[in-house]
């Protein structure tokens, strides 16, 4: 008897909302990174640090949903991709250099999310 492998169906809709949430909570990391540079106990500060606790609320709550209309495991799987979402902010809103190394890890995490998604064996 063969065992037949079994494939993890996601639609579309819930990928991309998947990763759009991926998306904003990957900016939490950018506005507690503007808070840092703020005068501590300052109205910026708190603006800034409230952001980011907004941003880590939402994402919360957009992950239940998401996690009614897929696996934990493919969801979870997909998880790291938030750091290279965090690099195209560092390029892009920073302005901070994007080294050779940094992109080859970018693109050993996105390997292992599609080996991990696809389940080889």
């Amino acid at each position: 008897m063969s065992k037949r492998k079994e494939r993890l169906e996601v639609s579309l809709k819930w990928f991309l909302i998947l990763h759009l949430s991926l998306m904003l909570n990957s900016l939490a990391g950018t506005a507690s990174k503007m808070a840092g540079r703020q005068k501590f106990l300052s109205l910026k500060f708190f603006f800034f640090y409230g952001l980011v606790l907004f941003i880590t609320f939402v994402f919360a709550l957009i992950w239940q949903q998401v996690l009614k209309h897929m696996s934990l495991t493919f969801a979870f799987t997909n998880k790291p991709i938030t750091m290279i979402y965090s690099l195209i902010w560092t390029a892009m809103i920073w302005r901070e250099p994007v080294n050779g190394k940094m992109v080859l890890g970018a693109l050993v995490i996105l390997a292992g999310i599609i080996l991990g998604v696809n389940g080889n064996d």
